[in-house]
């Protein structure tokens, strides 16, 4: 067994989402008040933090809640097409294999998470958290370290975005941000993570 316990983020840290979820914001957009996402864009944006692409978005903050709630319905209904990040189903399996004990903590619903984890084969985790608390996920993941007992010094926390980061700062645990998801290398980098991965074989260096 190893003493390393890795708490993953799920949407672009083990999914392919991203642009899915452009495709769901670009759907919605109108209803809710905020713009279009123009193809030629997407790849600067990913310079940016959450805060600072619903400020450029003009994404309504008071219509958030609302917001993510239908975009979840919609990515439901889409899972079966969402595809698993590139070379992570074996690295999965085989820290599995090793004893680590893994979880995963994300603002995505459940229900989602639990059907796309059928859908590649990935019976490899130990718990799953799903919390609605998009800036504050620091305290979705204090309550759980805490309920677990797990001692902070073992715990990593890992995702494709700054507030990921943020978020393991706060409950005083490691951070590793992984350049395959949300946000790029820049931005992750400008934030000091504790490990920055390029590509998921490097995740059995953590243990």
């Amino acid at each position: 067994m190893s003493d390393k316990i890795l708490i993953f983020d799920f949407d672009g840290t083990i999914a392919v989402t991203h642009h899915y979820i452009i495709k769901i914001a670009n759907e919605i957009g109108p209803e809710y008040g905020f713009r279009h996402i123009e193809p030629e864009e997407v790849e600067s944006l990913r310079d940016l933090s959450a805060k600072e692409m619903i400020s450029h978005l003009g994404v309504p903050i008071l219509k958030i809640p609302a917001i993510l709630t239908r975009a979840k319905r919609i990515f439901h209904d889409g899972i079966k097409d969402v595809q698993l990040i590139d070379g992570l189903h074996n690295v999965l399996h085989e820290l599995h294999h090793r004893g680590v004990l893994m979880g995963i903590v994300s603002s995505n619903a459940a229900n989602n998470i639990e059907h796309f984890l059928e859908n590649h084969d990935l019976t490899v985790f130990d718990f799953l958290h799903s919390t609605t608390k998009i800036w504050s996920k620091h305290h979705s993941l204090a309550k759980l370290i805490k309920a677990r007992g797990f001692a902070h010094k073992d715990v990593l926390y890992i995702g494709d975005e700054t507030r990921d980061i943020s978020a393991a700062r706060k409950c005083g645990i490691s951070s590793v941000a992984v350049s395959w998801g949300y946000n790029s290398h820049k931005a992750l980098a400008a934030d000091n993570p504790d490990f920055l991965l390029e590509n998921p074989a490097e995740l059995l260096s953590l243990v």
